[in-house]
């Protein structure tokens, strides 16, 4: 099964950009979701047949009433006018009135003001409500880069854990998130009418819980595949889930070193390398010769055992779970990190603009701890790689 999110390491970086943020472990989990198939009625649009849109425009626009009158107007015998009318009739276009004359209803007036022969339809639909207060999920949550996990899909994979449900699902939620007036802000359009309740599972949404420090205590950050940023809605929702506190604290040691005891040894790493800085952070600090590019090793990256990609300086893991920032001491390899991740960056997005790499750049600066790095660099690095010219 592929990996639900992106890299830990972006959600990571993206924590500790926040001024006085510090992560310290990271978790992944999966939010428990309720599923909610409903049934509802849909406008579905098709072409209109000709005889349809002028019997339609008749009544509409020169408000004829009877089947002789329509007859008239449009030169046809009053068999086929009342074989057309039938069939309108049916499809909710017209209604006969107790005296006999005839009037469009309001799907036939809207069809005949779009051109458009619009045709009621039972549809299906999966709506979503998370499982810690029972509140519908909004309409970002059904993009295409969403993931969420039915039942079978969620107890398959082995990435995250599968939080507790906080709540039962309440039996009026889909009635009154249909009546509520920004419900298409829940993925529920207004088109949809007659909404009705046809069945419920459970389902999990995957995301990464990243615990942090502040100057104001402990706190936790939350992201899903909604943005490559923090979701302020999932947190704003876990606030007070026990379930999420109690992993949060779970695994907890008083010497955290030792929790990377093996994953050290399996890199022939001296634990010894891995120091705290003044600002709490626990850095992997490694010499140069631990780090290479790709293109100097023939696209594979940095060799052998405990060697990473010079992309990958600055940046942070999460091995066990708890935080660390892997280091260089030589600012020059620091500063060449900084060129390659930004043109990286820049030639997998092909829509980046000149602010946003600019932004992008400036932030990695204070990430890595060089002096600043301009756009005019980035661009001699990508001639000096064979990467020019740039799409800035």
């Amino acid at each position: 099964m592929k990996d639900p999110l992106y890299h830990t390491s972006r959600a990571l970086e993206d924590a500790a950009s926040l001024p006085g943020v510090r992560p310290v472990r990271l978790h992944k989990i999966g939010v428990p979701l309720f599923a909610v198939e409903i049934g509802a009625l849909v406008d579905d649009r098709q072409p209109y047949d000709l005889l349809d849109r002028f019997v339609g425009r008749a009544i509409a626009e020169a408000g004829l009433r009877t089947v002789p009158d329509i007859a008239g107007l449009l030169g046809l015998d009053e068999a086929m006018v009342d074989r057309v009318l039938r069939f309108l009739g049916g499809v909710g276009h017209v209604v006969a009135h107790p005296d006999g004359t005839l009037a469009l209803t309001g799907l036939g007036l809207r069809s005949v003001r779009d051109d458009t022969r619009y045709v009621p339809k039972r549809d299906r639909q999966r709506l979503y409500f998370d499982g810690v207060l029972g509140d519908p999920l909004p309409a970002a949550y059904y993009g295409r880069k969403v993931v969420v996990w039915d039942t079978a899909e969620a107890r398959g994979q082995r990435w995250h854990r599968l939080m507790e449900y906080a709540c039962a699902f309440r039996n009026d939620s889909l009635q009154r998130l249909a009546a509520r007036p920004d419900r298409r802000d829940f993925n529920l359009p207004d088109e949809l009418r007659e909404v009705t309740f046809e069945s419920l599972s459970n389902a999990y949404l995957p995301c990464y819980v990243i615990r942090t420090e502040t100057p104001a205590g402990r706190s936790f950050l939350m992201y899903s595949a909604v943005s490559e940023t923090r979701d302020d809605h999932l947190r704003n929702i876990s606030r007070n889930w026990p379930a999420l506190t109690r992993t949060l604290d779970s695994g907890d040691s008083g010497d955290v070193r030792a929790e990377f005891g093996t994953w050290l040894s399996d890199r022939d790493i001296d634990p010894a390398r891995l120091r705290w800085t003044d600002t709490g952070t626990l850095r992997l600090t490694l010499p140069p010769a631990r780090f290479s590019d790709a293109r100097t090793t023939n696209g594979r990256g940095a060799n052998g055992k405990g060697a990473f990609p010079l992309t990958q300086v600055g940046s942070y893991l999460a091995p066990r779970n708890h935080v660390l920032q892997l280091w260089c001491d030589d600012p020059r390899l620091r500063r060449e990190a900084v060129l390659e991740r930004a043109l990286n960056r820049v030639i997998a997005s092909r829509k980046l603009s000149t602010a946003e790499a600019e932004q992008f750049l400036a932030r990695l600066c204070t990430q890595l701890e060089t002096a600043p790095v301009t756009l005019d660099d980035l661009r001699r690095h990508a001639y000096q790689t064979g990467q020019s010219p740039l799409p800035l």
